[in-house]
């Protein structure tokens, strides 16, 4: 692993370190767009400048697009490694549907799914970010089917002189639910330093979170007969669950830490026509969860923590586990290094990208029971605890990319043409594990295996005149799982094909006004999680299934757009029908909740989005960004539970919206405010979940941001906002923050 690694720098450092004649650095953007053009014309597109972005409360990278149409990051708390993301008919725990990239660096992560499966946001840091751009939908062959939702871009500063910049923010947010009430606070600091020297360009930066996040889980139980050798408690709140059942809550998980560093050099280098370029980031995480909350006290006020309890005349079993205390660390290694070059006489450019991805350490700790229970140590003496270390986890990615916009010398003619290979391979340990001695104990059946795909693809357009433009593009697609394992026994390897052809015809009516119809197939193969990972407790078990078929999607979209003379006007109506739709499903059998990944057989998404974007709004020195969107996503058949056919698929709202308006006041001022809205929506597949403002809901929210911006100086800026501002208490499984509070300063020499 490590000679891997060293190998993969040394060449990189080889590629900065030859010389050359002097050309721009910028120039490297300008190779970059003449690739694959085609990908943001035939599909709807969102950007964001720079500009943008400060008008936001960004601490983290994925707040940067936390207002972009039919999109949702479920960023529980700042820092949150959750930080899931869901695009049109793709939920958030749909993570495999979405993609995310820096400078060609991929941020997702096909190794896992659902909250485990967030994109790794914290490998960027938002000072870094120039523009950002959400592509939606899978209708370029420059992308595979994980982009049946969307593609996220986000590209960096290039250096083209020194520059030392510095940043620092606070953040503080008062949380008041149940038997807590504190304020949560945190800070993030930033520091970067860029030059260029000659041909070379070199970037570093070091990012520091800390932070500390509101209880992320609350626990409760459901009532029952009266045990006679139930405990006589106080201190618990009733309430319902998210199936509108009556519980109590007898506690939550405490405030959960977070502290990271990313260090990250960049470089660029121009080797005559040729333009070379790298990075290395290397990240150290970890977080905690050590101090949960026991509302509940037997008579003599001493902390009950497990066992029957008694409430009045109903019984209430505790489940000690819940208090467990929960640390991770994790430390990641992400390379990439790329060339781009014109070929022959500059018709054609082409570019090559390679990226490795490797965990080094990944180990979580769950102590069984809490430090404070009586049982603690009888428990981990037993090995009650779990030690979970992900092995032999990592990927690597390959993309050679060509293409001209003057094909046989017409210049309404172009084509672009590329190969992709990606390998992953994920391995999971788990251990009992004795929290008292910090001895681990038996294995507890490993799990993983390897996942890998060569794609060929290509993308041809012509326009016709000046009032039509038709592209077609195809994309081949060979996968392949292999090694796959759970404990001692071995899976067989298996492959899968297959074709997605791509269709786009726009007309253009008049000069400003475009009307395009894009359609798509997609194939969207199984990652490893949901191949080999299991799960075996004593109170549920995961299952992954070995011979999972791909999603299969057909995707449509009607785009009506209109340029403004200082801004722009879209509607976009969209379908997506996806079979076989790799879902969780659960029954519980003999009181053990099972569950699985599992074909759901067909799902069918229609959407409709308005967006406006106005700069100078009214001939005034304010700026509109406004989206929304609506959208049916509906269960139409499940062969393994057809009670839930007609059923709303999970985690998709009805409605969604963002609004974001600036006041430049003057040269030196900007106010901005915004709003982020969504109706309610279900987490299971049954749509069992219907009450709201309780642990467990997918609620409706309403979340209005303030910001405003101050530079006293040009290479100064000062900046206070806060978010959720009239503290709407809402949730989404967890408890989305409450009002938080934001002060910045940056200064840049």
């Amino acid at each position: 692993m490590a000679s891997r690694a060293a190998a993969f720098v040394f060449l990189l450092c080889l590629n900065f370190t030859a010389a050359a004649e002097s050309t721009e650095v910028e120039e490297i953007r300008v190779i970059a767009d003449r690739l694959f053009r085609d990908t943001t014309v035939v599909s709807p597109t969102s950007r964001l400048t720079a500009e943008d972005i400060g008008r936001i409360n960004v601490a983290t990278t994925e707040d940067a697009i936390s207002l972009e149409p039919s999109l949702v990051v479920r960023r529980r708390y700042i820092g949150d490694p959750n930080g899931v993301i869901g695009i049109r008919g793709a939920n958030m725990f749909q993570t495999t549907r979405s993609m995310v990239f820096a400078d060609g660096l991929p941020l997702h992560y096909l190794l896992q799914t659902s909250f485990s499966g967030a994109p790794r946001w914290s490998l960027i840091a938002p000072d870094e970010i120039a523009t950002a751009e959400v592509i939606y939908g899978p209708f370029s062959a420059e992308y595979s089917g994980n982009a049946m939702g969307g593609v996220v871009n986000i590209t960096t500063r290039i250096p083209h002189e020194r520059r030392v910049h510095v940043a620092g923010t606070y953040f503080s947010q008062n949380y008041d639910a149940l038997g807590t009430d504190a304020n949560f606070d945190g800070h993030r600091l930033f520091a970067s330093f860029e030059d260029r020297f000659g041909d070379l360009g070199v970037y570093l930066s070091v990012n520091r979170l800390r932070n500390d996040g509101q209880p992320q889980s609350q626990f409760s139980a459901r009532p029952s007969a009266l045990d006679p050798e139930a405990v006589p408690v106080t201190g618990a709140f009733p309430g319902i669950d998210a199936g509108a059942r009556d519980v109590i809550y007898y506690g939550d998980a405490g405030g959960e830490r977070a502290a990271t560093d990313l260090y990250k050099a960049r470089a660029h280098y121009d080797l005559g026509a040729w333009q070379l370029r790298g990075t290395v980031a290397y990240e150290e995480r970890d977080r905690r969860s050590t101090d949960a909350n026991n509302f509940l006290t037997d008579a003599a006020g001493d902390p009950v923590w497990h066992g029957p309890v008694a409430i009045g005349g109903s019984a209430y079993t505790l489940s000690g586990g819940s208090f467990e205390d929960r640390r991770q660390q994790r430390r990641s290694l992400l390379l990439g290094a790329g060339v781009s070059a014109p070929l022959g006489n500059g018709d054609w450019v082409f570019d090559l990208y390679a990226t490795h991805f490797e965990i080094l350490q990944d180990d979580e700790i769950r102590s069984g029971r809490n430090p404070q229970d009586p049982a603690f140590d009888a428990v981990n003496a037993a090995f009650g605890g779990r030690f979970i270390r992900f092995d032999d986890t990592r990927w690597q990615t390959l993309d050679v990319k060509a293409g001209t916009g003057n094909l046989f010398d017409d210049p309404a003619m172009r084509l672009s043409v590329g190969y992709h290979f990606d390998r992953y391979e994920l391995g999971i340990e788990p251990f009992a594990f004795d929290a008292a001695s910090q001895q681990r104990g038996a294995a507890q059946r490993a799990s993983g295996g390897r996942t890998g795909t060569h794609a060929l693809f290509a993308q041809w357009g012509r326009g016709f005149g000046e009032r039509f433009d038709l592209a077609l593009g195809l994309r081949y697609e060979t996968w392949r799982s292999r090694d796959g394992f759970v404990g001692d026994r071995l899976h067989p390897n298996r492959s899968e094909n297959g074709f997605s052809p791509k269709f786009s015809l726009a007309y253009f009516p008049t000069d400003d006004v475009t009307i395009r119809y894009s359609a798509a197939r997609a194939l969207r193969f199984p990652v490893t999680e949901e191949l080999f990972q299991n799960v075996d407790r004593t109170t549920a078990i995961a299952t992954a299934d070995a011979s999972l078929k791909p999603e299969d999607g057909i995707h449509h979209n009607l785009s009506v757009e209109r340029r403004l003379a200082t801004g722009m006007l879209r509607l976009n109506l969209f379908l997506d029908d996806v079979d076989d739709v790799i879902f969780s499903q659960r029954a519980v059998i003999e009181g053990v909740t099972v569950s699985g990944f599992l074909p759901v057989d067909r799902v069918v998404t229609r959407g409709v989005e308005v967006i406006y974007n106005q700069s100078d709004l009214m001939q005034l020195p304010l700026d509109l960004r406004f989206n929304l969107s609506w959208m049916d996503a509906e269960i139409r058949r499940n062969g393994f539970d057809p009670s839930v056919e007609g059923n709303a698929f999970p985690r998709l709202p009805t409605w969604r919206g963002n609004v974001l308006l600036a006041w430049r006041v003057n040269p030196h001022v900007e106010l901005s405010a915004a709003l982020r809205f969504a109706s309610n929506s279900f987490g299971n597949l049954d749509n069992s979940d219907r009450a709201r403002r309780v642990f467990g809901a997918q609620d409706p929210y309403r979340f209005v941001n303030l910001r405003a911006n101050w530079r006293p100086r040009e290479h100064l800026r000062v900046s206070a906002g806060v978010d959720n501002l009239f503290n709407q208490e809402a949730y989404v499984f967890h408890p989305w923050p409450s009002r938080t509070l934001f002060f910045e300063t940056s200064l840049s020499l």
